[in-house]
């Protein structure tokens, strides 16, 4: 069985709160909830031997809002929309060290305006071999062989492969990729590699 843990904090007046370590014991799962807050961004850093499983979910239902998997020695920046929970889970028999810091999400036009201009979708690796993908940021995933990650990014944010001596842009997110889609990393290689093919 799993155990669920609950944080619960209320606003502070700083826009960005200190880093803060804990433990995940093996199969179980940790619930980050800031009530109080309307919506916020967390950096985790996974400083484990093990992937780390990360979902923002919704508060009544528990259903899925997005959520990714966060490889070894990976960071990533996930933002929880209010009336939603951050969860950590430990699918493993060891446990997990996982470091994290939460910022404010503010509550200017400015702020809805970024907001509004995101999209969720999948990249999915379909080849037997893992690639390390660089998104500037916000994470740096490593995408194992025949799996797929769930992200949601701002219009303009690049997608890049990291090759030796030069990373390789694939994508730069924008309004034609549509909510839900599902893009193959191979073919965003397959593409940069032989611009001149298309």
């Amino acid at each position: 069985m799993l155990l669920i843990c609950g944080i619960s904090l209320q606003a502070q007046t700083k826009k960005t709160l200190p880093k803060s370590t804990i433990i995940i014991p093996p199969k179980q799962v940790v619930r980050i909830d800031y009530p109080y807050m309307k919506g916020f961004s967390v950096k985790i850093w996974n400083e484990s031997k093990f992937e780390l499983g990360v979902s923002a979910r919704e508060h009544q239902t528990d259903s899925l809002r997005k959520g990714f998997g966060l490889n070894k020695g990976s960071f990533a920046t996930i933002q929880v929309a209010e009336k939603h929970y951050l969860q950590l889970e430990n699918r493993f028999i060891a446990p997990l060290k996982v470091e994290y810091t939460l910022f404010k999400l503010g509550s200017g036009k400015k702020k809805k305006t970024v907001v509004d201009r995101t999209v969720g979708f999948y990249l999915v690796n379909t080849t037997a071999q893992t690639l390390p993908i660089l998104i500037p940021g916000i994470m740096n995933p490593k995408l194992t062989p025949f799996s797929q990650s769930g992200v949601e990014l701002p219009w303009g944010q690049k997608i890049l492969l990291k090759t030796p001596g030069k990373d390789l842009l694939l994508l730069t997110v924008s309004d034609t990729i549509r909510k839900g889609a599902r893009i193959d990393v191979a073919d965003l290689i397959d593409a940069a590699l032989n611009p001149s093919d298309k």
